[in-house]
């Protein structure tokens, strides 16, 4: 599988996620355009809040975010098999990383930088469950820590989740004390990112023209479907475009995304929809590059809400000419949605 989770919170909601332990406010998580790291929005962590990451089942991940504080250290971050912890990192008083594992768990390393306030910190985790396993941090992409030993507390032998919880120190309250931006998580398979994730930088481009249209919009223009769905974050069903057949699809072109001098690793779409028939609807995001064709991600069944994360296919390289991605391919590329009732 390789590449378990890339998030930049570029659609600026929380759909997809939730809150992981049951006695704390996920009221107190929200998105922040003012503070990111990258692109338009990160997550905000309050004062007593919390915030859990899904991910694919595996026993040995390597796990990035860019993380920043504010005034306050005081956020744990779990690794867990659903509502089983298996081991945590806990920010300490001085801007420490300290690492709990082991059977049972308990504390077994501290790093050795030292965090500051009001600066993003590059954090990667490489997490091997076992009863002979390792937990390694890197601040920076430098080692801050490792601890090998029995990283398997019970039975549960891989991780699903993470889950993140801040408190307040000396009584600070709201506004946000942790910010959160572009996570990625790899596991050990696949022969591509199948190690260390490295620095990364996640942004979002939006539909700015329509190339081709067949979905009825809302507004009852028939060439401008673009316009209804280029919000951040979504207005829901005030602006919207709709299949009523299977097959039918829109094709959109992008806004510049103004890159230059990168390394792009990797392209997909992803939108908000809904069944508003209640049947059982479904949906695949496309992609078409410029002299190619169109890319279709799996059909993806959808909900009478917008509460589920819509991806499209996951494409490493531009698949006209096999090559890495560039700035010129991705404001060339069309998108769009295609109905799969």
């Amino acid at each position: 599988m390789a590449r378990l989770l890339t998030e930049g919170f570029e659609m600026q909601d929380l759909v997809g996620y939730s809150s992981p332990i049951s006695n704390m406010s996920f009221t107190d998580t929200v998105l922040s355009t003012s503070e990111k790291h990258s692109g338009t929005s990160s997550v905000a962590l309050g004062y007593y809040s919390t915030f859990g990451i899904p991910f694919a089942s595996s026993s040995e991940i390597y796990f990035r975010m860019w993380v920043y504080f504010t005034s306050s250290f005081r956020m744990r971050m779990y690794w867990r098999n659903y509502a089983t912890t298996l081991g945590y990192i806990e920010f300490d008083w001085d801007g420490r990383v300290r690492v709990y594992a082991g059977n049972p768990i308990a504390y077994a390393t501290i790093g050795t930088n030292i965090l500051s306030f009001g600066n993003w910190y590059l954090l990667e985790m490489y997490i091997k469950i076992a009863d002979s396993g390792t937990i390694t941090v890197k601040i920076d992409g430098i080692e801050d820590s490792t601890w090998s030993g029995d990283t398997k507390p019970g039975t549960d032998t891989t991780i699903n989740n993470m889950a993140f919880y801040t408190s307040g120190w000396l009584g600070i309250p709201f506004p946000p004390l942790t910010y959160i931006d572009d996570v990625a998580i790899n596991d050990t398979t696949g022969g591509v990112d199948d190690s260390w994730c490295g620095d990364g930088r996640i942004i979002g481009t939006l539909p700015a023209g329509t190339a081709f249209q067949q979905l009825n919009g809302s507004d009852g223009n028939a060439t401008d479907n673009h316009l209804l769905v280029n919000e951040i974050p979504t207005d829901s069903d005030t602006t919207y475009v709709k299949g009523i057949v299977a097959d039918e699809e829109d094709l959109y072109t992008l806004t510049a995304c103004g890159l230059t001098g990168v390394t792009i690793n990797r392209v997909w779409t992803e939108a908000r929809a809904k069944d508003s028939a209640g049947a059982g609807g479904k949906v695949a995001l496309i992609t078409k590059a410029a002299g190619g064709s169109e890319v279709s991600g799996g059909d993806v069944y959808i909900l009478n809400s917008y509460t589920k994360k819509i991806l499209g296919a996951e494409q490493l390289l531009n698949p006209v000419d096999s090559e890495a991605w560039t700035p010129e391919d991705i404001d060339d590329v069309q998108i769009g949605p295609r109905t799969r009732i």
